[in-house]
């Protein structure tokens, strides 16, 4: 279908042929990579895969990771020092009252042993504190492992579909390197520009036409506004308009040009 043809079944439907040009591009698209360095271990996907949020895409060699993580978690998993710091103090508190309570009700023990076994409370109850804070740091600690051994795993961050993969296993790769590329074709974005005049009245949620260009014939979508930016550029005069539009068909290859129709 011609761009002409479509501007007249617009214009019959009720629609003036005021239009103005537009890019497409997906809802969503990413190029990701690792956020630290390494050498790839494994691919998990192939170029043109579609992926769910959260799917392992590949990952970096991660033995020393793996290690780290289960010595972290047999430390702060042993709870042998707190337990031995509890039942020391617990005794020296006993202790402590069983003499408190002798002195006070006789003469058979000096001040000063009383002294010694609150001493000796006070000991045990602050290396029962540090035992404490240590099991904290332990926990951290394994923590910590965890976080970095995640860091050796790309995930996907949204569903859609592996645009490019742009390394193959054993290379190295650098931190924030981009390496995948994602994108979520089935809902898709026009970006146009409207003279100020005919956007004054244009705001978000607003139904729209949309005529979309392709290898072999224009494709006409409804679209709904998503943003129409509250200024207008100094120097052309235009507002950016941001139009959504449904693509589940994968009819629309995002990239491609279009026009924008209003009445």
């Amino acid at each position: 279908m011609s761009k002409s043809l479509t501007a007249t079944i617009l214009a019959l439907a009720g629609f003036a042929c005021a239009n103005f040009d537009g890019v497409t591009e997906p809802i969503a698209q990413a190029k990701i990579g690792f956020t630290v360095p390494g050498k790839i271990d494994s691919i998990w996907v192939k170029e043109g895969a579609f992926v769910h949020k959260g799917d392992t895409l590949m990952n970096l060699v991660k033995t020393e990771e793996e290690i780290r993580v289960h010595m972290t978690k047999i430390i702060a998993d042993d709870y042998s020092g707190l337990a031995s710091s509890k039942a020391k103090m617990d005794t020296y508190l006993k202790d402590y009252y069983a003499i408190k309570k002798l002195y006070e009700s006789s003469n058979s023990v000096s001040e000063e042993e009383v002294w010694e076994k609150q001493m000796n409370f006070d000991i045990s109850r602050a290396d029962w504190n540090a035992a404490k804070v240590t099991k904290v740091k332990d926990s951290l600690e394994y923590s910590m492992a965890r976080a970095q051994l995640s860091k050796q795993y790309l995930i996907a961050p949204f569903d859609g579909e592996i645009v490019s993969i742009g390394k193959n296993n054993s290379e190295s790769v650098e931190a924030l390197e981009p390496i995948v590329e994602i994108a979520d074709v089935r809902t898709c974005r026009m970006t146009a520009y409207i003279v100020a005049n005919r956007a004054h009245a244009l705001k978000a949620g607003q139904k729209v036409k949309l005529s979309l260009d392709g290898a072999s014939k224009n494709r006409t979508r409804n679209g709904t506004i998503e943003f129409v930016s509250p200024v207008v550029d100094k120097s052309s005069l235009l507002r950016t308009v941001k139009i959504i539009f449904d693509n589940s068909d994968r009819s629309v290859e995002p990239g491609v040009t279009g026009k924008l129709y209003l009445k």
